[in-house]
């Protein structure tokens, strides 16, 4: 595995059930309007540089929005590394403070960061066994990996993040192996405001 394009961020999305909302950079946002309960995927490049030409991007991080029956709504911003959300994903969902994991669950030097956002939504969304509760399912998708900023152990995440793209069919399943490793490239535990309930 390696960098991924959001054409291909878009294709693995359908077929891991995952309801996409958006793709693209972060400053493509502003002409977006929200989709509860559907994955957005962004870049943290701008479509354009400070030239006026094409970026090539550069980070895939993530975030969703979910909204009960209740009507109750709670966002929360998913990126590898660990860092919290760029000013246009505030704007996009008028909040200050978007709720986010500070994990850092990426290797620095991979460029998997879209691999890790599609494992993500796959799990918050699609894994039979999730719970319905954005925060409680992000904190245990996060419970999978190991904090890189307390252990070196990529390797072990990088495998765990196989088992999210291996196929249905057992039949046509590739034996995953620690040697077989991902190559790629950035990394996650949930920083919340104080009045909301997750730890």
């Amino acid at each position: 595995m390696g960098s991924l394009s959001n054409t291909q961020i878009e294709d693995l999305a359908k077929r891991m059930n995952i309801p996409l909302a958006f793709c693209d950079f972060k400053d493509l946002l502003k002409y977006e309007k929200l989709q509860h309960n559907k994955l957005y995927i962004i870049n943290l490049e701008d479509e354009l540089d400070e030239n006026g030409k094409p970026n090539s991007g550069s980070h895939w991080t993530c975030f969703q929005s979910n909204k009960y029956p209740n009507g109750k709504i709670e966002n929360i911003y998913m990126d590898s590394m660990g860092c919290p959300s760029p000013i246009e994903v505030q704007q996009f969902l008028k909040e200050k403070e978007v709720p986010y994991n500070k994990k850092n669950i990426q290797s620095i030097i991979s460029d998997i960061c879209g691999y890790y956002c599609l494992g993500f939504g796959h799990f918050i969304n699609s894994f039979p066994q999730r719970t319905g509760d954005l925060y409680n399912d992000t904190n245990i998708f996060l419970d999978l990996f190991e904090d890189l900023d307390k252990s070196m152990d990529f390797l072990k995440n990088e495998y765990m993040l196989k088992h999210f793209f291996r196929s249905a069919n057992p039949k046509e399943r590739i034996p995953v192996s620690i040697e077989n490793k991902i190559t790629g490239g950035n990394t996650d535990s949930i920083n919340i405001p104080v009045d909301t309930n997750i730890i």
